[in-house]
């Protein structure tokens, strides 16, 4: 999901979001970003490394008051979890990640925000 795509989605489940682009590269097939979105004191962070059509690396996280609660992404530094390199952190636990993506990480968010 490039960066348009991935800033209609955060606006689609979060319209009263303050979204900026901290970061955005493209160059010679390549693309990556890093969004900020604010939702009063929730912050989801979104990261994503393209090459073509291809994510390869991506990292997602939300914070609640500065404090990471709910983390996805596919650093291979896990290799005990099944879903490897695809894992989530929730509140200090490692777990698998059996959906990976921003669509079910904004899923996530939203149960969780609902909780």
């Amino acid at each position: 999901m490039k960066l348009r795509e991935a800033t209609e989605l955060i606006i689609s489940y979060f319209g009263q979001a303050e979204i900026e682009v901290v970061k955005h590269v493209v160059r010679q097939g390549e693309e990556y970003f890093r969004i900020r979105a604010r939702l009063d004191d929730v912050i989801l962070d979104v990261r994503e490394y393209w090459i073509g059509n291809e994510l390869c690396l991506y990292g997602y996280q939300m914070l609640i008051g500065g404090r990471p609660v709910l983390r996805y992404n596919n650093v291979p530094h896990h290799p005990e979890v099944s879903t490897f390199p695809h894992h989530k952190h929730v509140e200090g636990r490692v777990e698998e990640l059996r959906k990976p993506g921003l669509r079910a990480f904004l899923e996530e968010v939203m149960s969780f925000l609902r909780a």
